[in-house]
């Protein structure tokens, strides 16, 4: 990599560290650190800080989960070339509004990165300062994190297995340094991510339980954390974008068969109070985004001050949901958008202003809804299946499908459920990708490569000899 930023942040969790200046950097890229990992609280603050940096609007606060890449799925109705996510949504990447954004998305990754690896290569000289299970713990989530955020770069900027497994994706940074790192192929920078998912799969084990607020103040909101779980769901995902059915399906039910997550509640997703409505309870990992209530006011919310509110069509809206075939009953319809007139506005992240902190600010980024998707397409027989696939049909709303579906109904199906599940949250266009999708419903653009594999930024080209 070219520039390597450190992240300094100062962490506002209830209950948790001071901010302190941790990290000098003087001048761009020259990395001095003295004190920074003496402590246990010093890695904790470090491993936090890339959180909170995942947080960020640029990232999966804003960006990759709610915005460009539902845009690029083409969720919204966003035609209009005065929109500014018009030319996101024609796939025009040459656009300098359009680069900028692809391009921090790549150096934001990146720098979380950099602040993993600075962590992981320090974590072993310091394991004596570490108390409880806060080693295994700690370099447990940053491995995962590492793996985490490489696969979501590789999905981004480097070609689908279905199109090119050996072809040049991505380098997959493992150290803390100025020297560049070799791109690896997409087969490639797969299995490094499922590497360093064993690796923290090991680390992990230890802490198991979820908690929701604990004494040990590291160990709270565990769906916050990249944990046991998140890796197992991760591996799933991998795995079936890799084209192993038979390990996407064991990892899948590696967390479905504990039955730790339960469903949503429908009775909380409209509530008064604290309206549950990402579902909380299906979270495998999710990020606590700071802003959310102001980004969301500001792109999704009627009468703000934004002249473009990310908005769809009634008529788009009531087709995907399938209205006319009984489809009013879908949760994901009924609570999840709101008509305003001529547009509909989707409300998954509408934040009641006393929700409680297992609700309040949440953006999944592994939900249990994912696994049973996974689970079906990966299931070796029709009847297991049909089995997941009308499992979460029921918990939301709609009646089950029949027993029978030939290969082609069955893929129609799981795609209306991708569709009307992940709104908001960054993942049905990388399900496309992943099937090589030459045409993405809502719009007229042929897809190939040239729409599906976004560009490196071009300093990364230049000097990174890519």
């Amino acid at each position: 990599m070219k520039n390597i930023r450190i992240i300094c942040i100062c962490l506002l969790l209830p209950g948790f560290f001071s901010c302190k200046k941790w990290l000098d950097v003087r001048p761009a890229t020259e990395i001095r650190q003295e004190n920074m990992f003496e402590t246990e609280s010093g890695f904790k603050e470090a491993l936090f800080g890339v959180y909170m940096k995942m947080g960020g609007t640029s990232l999966y606060g804003g960006t990759q989960t709610l915005t460009v890449m539902d845009v690029l799925a083409q969720y919204y109705n966003v035609q209009d070339f005065s929109n500014k996510y018009a030319n996101f949504g024609k796939y025009n990447y040459t656009d300098i509004q359009v680069r900028a954004t692809l391009d921090s998305i790549w150096n934001g990754n990146y720098e979380c990165i950099a602040n993993l690896n600075n962590l992981l290569t320090a974590i072993d000289e310091h394991k004596q300062v570490f108390t409880g299970q806060h080693y295994n713990l700690v370099k447990g989530e940053a491995l995962g994190l590492r793996a985490f955020l490489h696969f979501n770069l590789l999905r981004l900027y480097g070609a689908s297995v279905a199109t090119g497994a050996g072809k040049k994706a991505i380098p997959y940074v493992t150290t803390f340094s100025k020297l560049v790192t070799p791109v690896s192929t997409t087969a490639g920078a797969i299995d490094k991510c499922l590497q360093d998912l064993d690796a923290a799969d090991s680390l992990l084990k230890v802490q198991q339980k979820l908690f929701y607020d604990d004494l040990d103040p590291f160990q709270s909101y565990t769906r916050n954390h990249f944990n046991y779980w998140a890796v197992q769901a991760l591996r799933a995902r991998i795995n079936l974008y890799k084209g192993d059915k038979a390990k996407a399906l064991q990892y899948a039910r590696a967390v479905i068969d504990q039955n730790i997550f339960p469903f949503g509640d429908p009775n909380t997703f409209n509530a008064a109070y604290n309206s549950d409505r990402t579902f909380s309870t299906e979270h495998v990992f999710a990020i606590q985004v700071s802003n959310l209530k102001g980004l969301y006011d500001y792109e999704f919310k009627p009468g703000s001050t934004n002249s473009v509110t990310i908005y769809q069509l009634p008529a788009v809206v009531d087709d995907m949901f399938e209205i006319a075939k009984g489809g009013a009953t879908d949760y994901r319809y009924r609570y999840l958008t709101a008509r305003q007139g001529a547009q509909v506005l989707f409300t998954k992240y509408l934040q009641d202003v006393r929700g409680g902190i297992q609700i309040l600010g949440q953006v999944p980024l592994i939900k249990l809804s994912e696994l049973y998707y996974i689970a079906a397409e990966a299931a070796p027989d029709k009847t297991a299946a049909m089995n997941y696939l009308n499992t979460m049909r029921s918990k939301r709303g709609l009646v089950a499908l029949p027993g029978a579906l030939d290969d082609d109904a069955f893929r129609g199906e799981l795609t209306k459920e991708y569709t009307k599940e992940f709104c908001g949250e960054g993942q049905l266009f990388f399900y496309f990708k992943r099937l090589n999708r030459l045409q993405i419903p809502r719009t007229t653009v042929q897809m190939s490569d040239a729409t599906y594999v976004l560009p490196l930024p071009e300093n990364e080209v230049e000097f990174g000899n890519r």
